[in-house]
């Protein structure tokens, strides 16, 4: 973090700083990650923005700083401090603690350690996020410099303060913002890729991501998508009284047409406090293993019978090969452990996964293993090695296979258990929420213009 003396009294008194006092300014921009909950960078107004983009400290109007933006805004969004008060706003970096960003401000440790202590209960200090602002303010009134006030937001609708009280000790208090939930629809055709389009589309990176994660059990991206296939989603955002989003809700239904097939899920809380996405029977669209354990790969060989490319004669080849960049990140398919691990003949580096007493996956060819040992247990999506071309292979490839009771079968056609299924009130209130679901989103869409491609409606 850095002090940046503003030196202009418009500037300052604007933002209820005080002639002489110091703005604390970060060192780098930092964009708050709404879908974490993290607090939006706020906008600067348009009738001070043009006002303050006069100075040669502040960017012009049409390249904005909000990292700078944000800090200005934040004093002209609290009653001017009084004479003689000094107030500045610290940036977490990466290993602060409360403590020490107090010190480093100015405060003394005495006042720091009260400071924090009377925050106890309303605010946990470990959990600082980097790039969190802190509030900090000091009095120069009595000729001394002391510490009036601490405050920060844990939370985009919640902000905790302690102030110094007139006899000496710090007291804390918190206050809460009313946000506003929001339904946003949106739909549209793959052109490209699903993340492409629906980004485009308008749908945040956060959201997507999520999605792919969640369909990862179900659809392969690089072959299951074709150009023409559609996708819908309906997630929630929550906004501030002057209308800016402070962070996302969830999604709250998700559909992907692929061809003839489609699939759509949706978030239900069950009784017992589980939040999952199922499809419209009740079935959890979680699967035992992921469809494609390696991310960008192209299926270079099938499951079945062919001319093996190194031994040069016909065999059964009995597992899919994805080819992909030496180095890329290998996932466990699934929760699992480690059952055998090292070189193995032709297949070179070689893990074997244990799921169940039944299921076991395996992965071959590997350039390096990540550290892991026979007996090491390992969670659905865990780097477990890299793509390479040990043994007998002509090039960088994932050998992948799936064995059921030490069989090997197809990993691209085998029936994947699902996780839980609704059953009882917990199903019947899944329908209920379904058709609500169903007929907000119809609601949504059919107040919107019809796009070609693509369309987003925020409610």
């Amino acid at each position: 973090m850095r002090i940046v003396p503003l030196g202009v009294l418009s500037i300052l008194a604007l933002a209820g700083l005080g002639a002489g006092a110091a703005l604390l300014l970060p060192d780098s921009p930092h964009r708050a990650d709404a879908a974490t909950g993290g607090p939006a960078v706020p906008t600067l107004r348009s009738d001070l923005r043009d006002e303050l983009a006069t100075d040669a400290f502040l960017p012009a109007p049409d390249e904005p700083a909000d990292w700078m933006l944000a800090a200005l805004d934040e004093g002209l969004s609290r009653p001017p401090a009084p004479r003689g008060a000094e107030r500045r706003i610290v940036e977490v970096e990466s290993g602060d603690t409360l403590m020490g960003l107090l010190a480093e401000a100015g405060a003394a440790d005495e006042e720091a350690h009260a400071a924090a202590a009377a925050l106890d209960g309303l605010y946990d200090p470990t959990k600082l996020r980097i790039g969190q602002p802190v509030t900090v303010t000091f009095d120069h009134s009595g000729g001394e410099r002391v510490l009036k006030a601490v405050s920060l937001m844990p939370e985009v609708d919640r902000t905790v303060t302690a102030r110094l009280a007139p006899d000496g000790s710090f007291r804390s208090s918190e206050a809460e913002r009313v946000l506003e939930s929001r339904p946003v629809g949106v739909e549209g055709v793959i052109e490209s890729s699903l993340y492409a389009d629906a980004t485009a589309a308008g749908v945040p990176d956060a959201v997507v991501l999520s999605l792919l994660k969640t369909w990862a059990y179900s659809v392969d991206f690089q072959r299951d998508l074709q150009p023409g296939d559609r996708f819908a989603v309906l997630f929630s955002q929550d906004h501030t009284p002057d209308g800016s989003v402070a962070r996302l809700g969830p999604v709250e239904m998700a559909r992907l047409e692929l061809g003839d097939k489609t699939l759509t899920m949706y978030r239900y809380e069950s009784r017992d406090g589980t939040v999952d996405y199922y499809d419209r029977d009740g079935a959890s669209v979680q699967r035992l293993l992921l469809r494609t354990p390696v991310d960008g790969a192209r299926l270079t060989s099938r499951f079945g019978s062919r001319r093996h490319p190194v031994l040069g004669y016909t065999r059964m080849h009995r597992g899919v090969d994805f080819g992909a960049p030496s180095g890329t990140p290998i996932y466990a398919a699934g929760d699992g452990t480690v059952e055998m691990i090292g070189p193995q003949r032709g297949f070179g580096r070689y893990i074997r996964l244990r799921h169940n007493n039944r299921l076991s996956t395996a992965y071959a060819h590997m350039s390096r293993f990540a550290r892991l040992k026979k007996g090491s247990r390992v969670k659905q999506g865990e780097v477990i090695g890299y793509v390479g071309s040990s043994g007998m292979a002509t090039g960088p490839h994932l050998h992948y296979e799936v064995l059921v009771a030490g069989a090997q079968v197809n990993p691209l056609s085998v029936d994947l258990p699902t996780g839980t299924t609704l059953a009882g009130r917990d199903r019947a209130e899944f329908k209920r929420r379904v058709e609500a679901i169903d007929r907000q989103f119809r609601q949504l869409t059919e107040e919107a213009p019809v796009a070609s491609v693509a369309r987003r409606v925020d409610g």
